[in-house]
């Protein structure tokens, strides 16, 4: 028996295992719709839908609203119109394109306010509507207290001197005439207070009383009262404090019964004095 020599014993290496191969999601080259063809209807059908009730409603609004803007049952019964002196009730009517029988909310009242406020005899407007069928009409008008001529023209002005319109034909009014020499420049505020002042009869003269009210280069302010034959001149420097004492000389004269013998009162540099008529001489 023979004895072969061994060979070293070879060990045995662990079988390999098969690679395992994960199904990772793969990445897209970009978004992907899908496409559903029966939602894509729906939606159309809906939008048409939303139209057409949009549009139903749209119609039945315009409807509706110029239905109840020319209806006869909201027609104006009454317009009433207060605070008018220079502009008469049916000059109103006509600025602000007003009728009775007009359809109530068919007025615009911004519209109505903004026409009578371009009159020039109008310095504020209000205008309600009480529905169904009344509006009311308030205004403020500028009063005038002086005639001013300018260009060879008459014209209305207010207790400031501000122009309110051109005189027309028909238009009647005693109101003084007001000149304000042109380098006195604005005297505004003075007549203002002046007016004022005779409007609350702190003078023994009333602004109805004077034929004219002159403003002069020589820094006065000269009044001829027409029916006394009066001229009363004052310094326009402190003419409050003139004016009070022309207030005490007149009451003095009138106490003692002479004021119609007084041709000119003036109040200058502190002093007052009193021009009387001269009596007529022997013929």
């Amino acid at each position: 028996m023979s004895l072969r020599p061994s060979s070293p014993q070879r060990r045995s290496q662990p079988a390999r295992k098969a690679p395992v191969r994960l199904n990772r999601p793969r990445k897209d080259d970009g978004p992907s719709m899908s496409l559903n063809p029966s939602g894509a209807v729906k939606g159309f059908v809906l939008f048409l839908a939303s139209v057409l009730v949009l549009g139903v409603l749209g119609t039945g609004l315009i409807y509706t609203y110029r239905l109840v803007t020319t209806t006869p049952a909201l027609g104006l019964t009454e317009i009433s119109v207060s605070g008018n002196l220079r502009l008469a009730y049916g000059q109103v009517l006509e600025i602000a394109g007003l009728r009775l029988g007009q359809n109530s909310l068919g007025v615009n009242v911004t519209r109505v306010e903004s026409a009578l406020s371009q009159n020039p005899w109008v310095e504020f407007v209000t205008v309600r509507r009480e529905l169904p069928d009344k509006l009311f009409i308030t205004l403020v008008e500028r009063q005038p207290s002086f005639w001013v001529r300018q260009d060879g023209q008459l014209y209305f002005a207010d207790g400031e001197g501000k122009i309110i319109t051109q005189l027309s034909p028909g238009d009647s009014a005693s109101l003084p005439l007001l000149e304000i020499a042109p380098g006195l420049g604005d005297r505004r505020e003075i007549v203002a207070a002046m007016v004022a002042r005779m409007n609350r009869q702190d003078l023994p003269f009333a602004l109805g009383q004077m034929a004219w009210v002159k403003f002069t280069e020589s820094g006065q302010v000269e009044m001829y009262l027409d029916a006394l034959r009066i001229r009363v001149r004052a310094d326009l420097a402190d003419w409050e404090t003139h004016f009070r004492h022309i207030e005490l000389v007149w009451r003095d004269l009138k106490l003692r019964g002479e004021t119609g013998q007084v041709a000119a009162i003036e109040a200058s540099a502190g002093k007052i004095s009193v021009e009387k008529r001269q009596k007529p001489g022997p013929s």
